[in-house]
């Protein structure tokens, strides 16, 4: 599965991404209460105002990771990590763990 977190703003009354990240969610669990062998992996950043489009992960056919930069998918993650630690802390995540799987 994929999936997109974005921050937009307007600006001349266009939508702008600031940020967008795009997120694969590799799911290989054996066993259906196995969370440990689920992975989200950030492989797209954007920042419209500054024209930023990377790619760190290249996807075919909405699965299959056709290449891999190992550095840039580093630093999305890392941004990645500091950007939901960031919305948890301003109370965006309130409740969602209440209905979180066990």
């Amino acid at each position: 599965m994929l999936y997109s977190l974005c921050h937009y703003y307007k600006q001349n009354g266009d939508l702008m991404q600031d940020p967008e990240m795009c997120f694969a969610v590799v799911d290989n669990r054996e066993r259906s209460k196995d969370y440990t062998a689920v992975y989200v992996v950030p492989y797209m950043y954007q920042q419209a105002n500054l024209g930023i489009y990377q790619e760190s992960i290249q996807i075919e056919e909405g699965c299959f990771f056709s290449s891999f930069d190992e550095r840039q998918q580093a630093q999305h993650a890392a941004f990645a990590d500091s950007w939901l630690d960031n919305i948890e802390q301003q109370g965006f995540l309130l409740g969602l763990q209440e209905g979180a799987p066990e």
